[in-house]
């Protein structure tokens, strides 16, 4: 399992660097406007996608049908994905944090409650996105499995104008909906941790 994790970081590395790119400019213009949530939520939506990348050089390269022959097992294969992604998630939501911290205070706004609303849109909103497409990558291929991907980019965009929407209006309302949102945390968790084992299952099922 180890040597799977670390054979996907050097991936990564090497495949994921315009991921790398895409994040700063996105943090970047996250930092000097506040209207629009997309491009909060992206960069976490990239760090959830990079398995995805690491599936399809795995899938271009042959190393699925290689990977039978060592003494690993598809449920490793599939884990060590999961692992990579809620790593980079995680790590990207904390950043993400960070940065929106620091840029509500330099402009006088910070609201602790209103911050912690955000952190949890954020964390729903990357832990569902990539959850929808993971299986379906895993069941019918990459190339078979992008409706997902992209089915999940306008689910990240509508789900961007809504959040927006309600934060936007009056402390009643945002009141109601940190009632819920702790709710739909465990709930995205639960998700993830779904989509982790359909993958699994589908995988074991899938002919190479």
């Amino acid at each position: 399992m180890r040597g799977l994790i670390i054979k996907d970081l050097y991936m990564a590395k090497k495949y994921c660097r315009n991921s790398l790119i895409l994040n700063v400019i996105f943090i970047a213009i996250s930092l000097v406007g506040n209207s629009n949530l997309f491009f909060i939520f992206y960069p976490c939506m990239i760090c959830g996608m990079i398995p995805i990348t690491l599936l399809a050089y795995d899938e271009k390269s042959k190393w699925l049908q290689y990977s039978a022959t060592m003494p690993y097992t598809r449920a490793q294969i599939v884990s060590g994905k999961y692992i990579i992604g809620l790593v980079g998630q995680v790590a990207m939501i904390i950043i993400t944090g960070v940065a929106q911290a620091v840029r509500m205070n330099v402009q006088g706004s910070f609201i602790f409650k209103e911050y912690l609303v955000l952190m949890m849109l954020l964390l729903i909103m990357s832990f569902v996105s990539s959850s929808m497409c993971l299986p379906f990558m895993f069941k019918l291929g990459v190339e078979k499995g992008r409706a997902a991907y992209y089915g999940m980019i306008g689910l990240v965009c509508a789900g961007s104008v809504v959040s927006s929407a309600y934060l936007l209006k009056d402390a009643i309302e945002t009141l109601e909906i940190n009632s819920v949102l702790p709710i739909l945390c465990l709930v995205s968790i639960g998700i993830y941790a779904l989509s982790w084992y359909l993958s699994i299952v589908f995988y074991k099922k899938r002919e190479l």
